[in-house]
């Protein structure tokens, strides 16, 4: 990714046009190779001021792009940095920064003969090593080979990924890659909607413009997710960009695929969450389904992160990365309607605002509420038997009566009422022997109207309530 000031683009009639690099710029991205390649060996700020040398009021973008592109790709790829110095820069400066100003050259000669002795030097080696690990003081140690045909194309990724830092939203169809995408989606914690329009699947992105505190991290994350759409064999992007208070549409197609590299995207992503989710819930025996199928909820559809078992039912667990108050709101009042279930989980620190029916957590997920949050879903099983346990069921029908743990039919209730007011049990366990009989256990007994009353260790008395 390119920084903004090297954005070079076109707005005409209310669209975006990247001026992307092509055949005639091969020249140029030549030439930016071969000072590279001829600077091994060199300071790195003696490289920069030839390829200022290249620069005209036409071209200082699209060198400045190339060369961008260069550094980023040097990182792991392309060439290599040390520093010239023999002592650590930082230590030398931390060093120096102890002994507060100076405000002279005397003080400052001073100082430095100091520094000298400490590290048993000579002051001219405290000189060098103060600054060397600056840009420009950096040594160019290695070049490794890159075609200029290779630097166009991830200069063209890198455009085409800055042009949608500040994007409102994008929408996009991929005809393969799907899988890849969808994880890649919510690795980057993106937030996003996924519809049918036209036999096709469609997915639209909330962009960073929509952020009001993390556009340069969610940018960041958003234009991560580019190289995944590219791959696709057939494909399709349209986005909506902001730029000083108007919206501008940038659309592009597979049929520009030859000018992008077939690049893979290396994300960091941690899965500590996701993995220490599944495994504290299986351990607590539930059955887990990781990255589950699309699920669709009336016209759209959505990808939650975890699919739990629960009594037979399947309970979706999404843990959302960024988001605002109106994309968790419509989110749930979609789900609501189509009646799936679905529990949201959302970090604090990755938005803002209040939202019913949303676990917030701050370092780490609040397993209880989860527990809470799941049993409240065995309720849609419904309630069938003359007896049933509840063991957290929610909701109860009117011809139903609560005793204890248990929901009993209301016949049977009056059943069980008089047959115990006939036998006029006078110890717990006669109680009990009669509503054994029906499957139920002691919590039951208030409900039918006596009380245990413990009178010694293991020895209780059986009492009417008034």
């Amino acid at each position: 990714m390119l920084p903004k000031e090297l954005l070079d683009v076109r707005k005409v009639k209310g669209k975006i046009i990247p001026k992307f690099a092509g055949e005639k710029d091969y020249g140029l991205a030549e030439i930016v190779i071969k000072v590279f390649r001829a600077g091994v060996g060199k300071k790195y700020g003696k490289v920069l001021a030839k390829l200022k040398d290249v620069e005209d009021a036409r071209n200082f973008r699209k060198v400045r792009g190339f060369v961008r592109v260069l550094e980023n790709y040097c990182v792991e790829k392309a060439c290599a940095f040390d520093v010239d110095s023999e002592i650590e820069p930082h230590r030398v400066r931390m060093l120096l920064f102890e002994k507060g100003f100076v405000t002279s050259k005397k003080e400052r000669d001073k100082v430095i003969e100091y520094a000298a002795k400490y590290f048993n030097t000579t002051p001219e080696t405290i000189e060098r090593a103060m600054y060397a690990d600056r840009e420009e003081e950096l040594i160019l140690t290695d070049f490794r080979l890159i075609t200029p045909d290779n630097l166009i194309k991830l200069y063209n990724l890198s455009l085409l990924q800055t042009s949608l830092f500040n994007a409102l939203r994008l929408t996009f169809w991929v005809s393969d890659n799907h899988k890849e995408i969808f994880r890649a989606i919510k690795w980057l914690g993106l937030m996003y909607e996924l519809y049918e329009e036209g036999g096709k699947l469609m997915v639209e992105v909330t962009g960073a413009a929509s952020i009001l505190k993390m556009t340069r991290k969610y940018g960041v994350a958003f234009a991560k997710l580019i190289p995944y759409i590219l791959r696709a064999k057939k494909w399709y992007l349209r986005a909506e960009i902001i730029d000083s208070d108007r919206v501008y549409f940038l659309e592009i197609d597979d049929r520009w695929k030859d000018i992008f590299p077939d690049k893979e995207e290396r994300i960091d992503y941690d899965s500590s969450l996701e993995e220490e989710f599944a495994r504290k819930l299986r351990m607590l025996g539930y059955n887990v389904l990781r990255e589950p199928d699309v699920v669709k909820a009336e016209k759209y559809a959505f990808i939650p992160d975890f699919a739990v078992d629960v009594e037979g039912e399947r309970v979706y667990v999404e843990i959302a990365g960024f988001w605002t108050e109106e994309y968790l709101r419509k989110k749930l009042e979609k789900i609501k309607k189509a009646d799936i279930p679905l529990i949201v989980i959302a970090r604090e620190d990755f938005g803002e605002g209040e939202v019913e029916n949303v676990i917030k957590f701050g370092r780490r997920i609040p397993y209880g509420e989860v527990l809470r949050a799941l049993k409240k879903f065995r309720s849609r099983k419904g309630i069938e038997g003359d007896v049933v346990e509840l063991d957290g069921f929610a909701n109860i029908p009117d011809d139903y009566i609560v005793a204890g743990k248990y929901a009993v039919k209301k016949e049977l209730f009056e059943k069980i009422r008089e047959e115990i007011k006939k036998a006029n049990p006078s110890t717990v366990d006669e109680l009990k022997v009669i509503l054994e009989k029906y499957g139920m256990g002691e919590s039951t007994i208030p409900a039918f109207g006596f009380k245990i009353r413990w009178i010694g260790l293991g020895e209780a008395k059986l009492e009417r309530i008034d």
